[in-house]
């Protein structure tokens, strides 16, 4: 049998993990699914976003599955494979990798296992998409050059206009990939599916024209912060703590998530983005966690922040 091999990439808080909910929770994908989650901290926060029990997860953890961590992808994939037996396993790499180191990776899976590379989505966030096209322009642009689906996340956030330039900056990085200007809550899943898995000749065509060998790189220059904590938060006082990591006197915050505790039990999940903060009541955690990924960190004036022991 025949494995399917599905990865969706995309930079820091992006939404990947919103694509891959949006994709199980309207069962387009079937059955037989297992996930491959790469954090680049070294606490998991996205396995557990991931709301279908059924469903295997391998997570890796402290470091970047195309780079510093590629005999542990290798290792998983196998025994996913062995294991498992599922009919499509999905890649969820951390948002600081090199799609075709991904792909590169897949494909020398290929000489050992009976996988194929079914598609290659990148998320690209419309917020942020010239900030980051302008300070991550190496890892970002790979991202959308070796994809075969460009699907564009907060479309809704942004001017038309707007959004019609990212599009024309897109197709003159990728111009054989399909790409996702809609909003996703007008688009079924199904129909993301369809889109992402057309065209299987030429798709197949355009990965081997875009073969990549891959290449050492560093991630050196990004840094993580992380905290496992029973400290409880008040949910205004959380907020005002992630507003305050968008100054200086912390470094350049990129990211932050986490799930925390308030004073009356209520469990909160938080994601930070430099132009977008969100706060929402989720059922009861086992721990308080915190990643923070970003460049020139200082994790003393970070831990005041949070009043907690420093990692």
């Amino acid at each position: 049998m025949t494995t399917k091999i599905d990865i969706i990439s995309g930079f820091l808080g992006a939404g990947k993990t919103t694509m891959i909910n949006k994709l199980l929770e309207e069962d387009a994908l079937g059955e037989g699914i297992a996930i491959i989650e790469n954090e680049y901290g070294d606490i998991n926060i996205d396995s557990k976003r991931i709301g279908q029990s059924e469903i295997e997860i391998k997570s890796i953890t402290s470091g970047c599955i195309c780079c510093s961590l590629q005999g542990e992808f290798q290792t998983a994939m196998k025994e996913l494979i062995d294991g498992f037996k599922p009919n499509r396993i999905i890649i969820e790499p951390t948002g600081i990798g090199k799609l075709s180191d991904i792909i590169s990776l897949v494909n020398k899976l290929k000489n050992e296992r009976d996988v194929i590379l079914n598609m290659a989505i990148a998320i690209v966030d419309a917020v942020d998409f010239e900030d980051f096209i302008d300070v991550f322009g190496e890892f970002f642009k790979d991202q959308i050059q070796y994809a075969t689906t460009v699907a564009l996340s907060k479309t809704q956030l942004v001017k038309e206009k707007k959004v019609d330039e990212i599009i024309n900056c897109i197709r003159n990085l990728n111009p054989k990939g399909n790409i996702i200007a809609t909003s996703w809550d007008k688009l079924s899943s199904q129909n993301i599916l369809e889109l992402a898995e057309q065209n299987k000749s030429q798709r197949d065509d355009y990965l081997e024209n875009n073969h990549h060998h891959h290449t050492d790189h560093q991630n050196d220059e990004f840094q993580y912060w992380t905290m496992e904590t029973a400290k409880k938060y008040d949910n205004n006082r959380l907020k005002e703590i992630l507003n305050r990591l968008k100054e200086n006197k912390y470094g350049k915050i990129l990211r932050a998530k986490g799930v925390l505790s308030d004073e009356e039990s209520n469990w909160m999940d938080f994601d930070f983005l430099p132009n977008n903060i969100e706060v929402k009541y989720i059922k009861p955690q086992a721990i308080g966690k915190i990643v923070l990924i970003g460049k020139e960190l200082n994790k003393e004036n970070i831990d005041k922040l949070f009043c907690t022991k420093l990692r």
